[in-house]
């Protein structure tokens, strides 16, 4: 449904509630880095979950991932749901 072009208009759902809501405000995520250097940067967000990114590459050129499909994580939890209830193998 979202490939097909389905939007939730999020921003201006919170424009108009933060306008017309007298106590609503919109979220503000909170993302913070708190160590970086030529190789690893270390951050965390509003609920204190560290994310710990690594340099793979020394290039600027930004990655053009057309020609790859989106990894959901789909596959693997059919091949789990497959190899614990249905049990079908080709």
């Amino acid at each position: 449904v979202l490939d097909a072009g389905l939007k939730l208009q999020s921003r201006e759902l919170g424009g108009f509630l933060e306008q017309n809501v007298p106590t609503y405000s919109n979220p503000r995520p909170i993302f913070e880095t708190t160590y970086l250097d030529e190789s690893i940067r270390i951050s965390r967000d509003q609920d204190g979950k560290i994310f710990v990114y690594g340099k793979a590459s020394d290039s600027m050129e930004p990655s053009d991932y057309s020609g790859v499909d989106a990894d959901l994580g789909l596959l693997g939890l059919l091949e789990g749901f497959n190899d614990a209830i249905t049990k079908f193998y080709l």
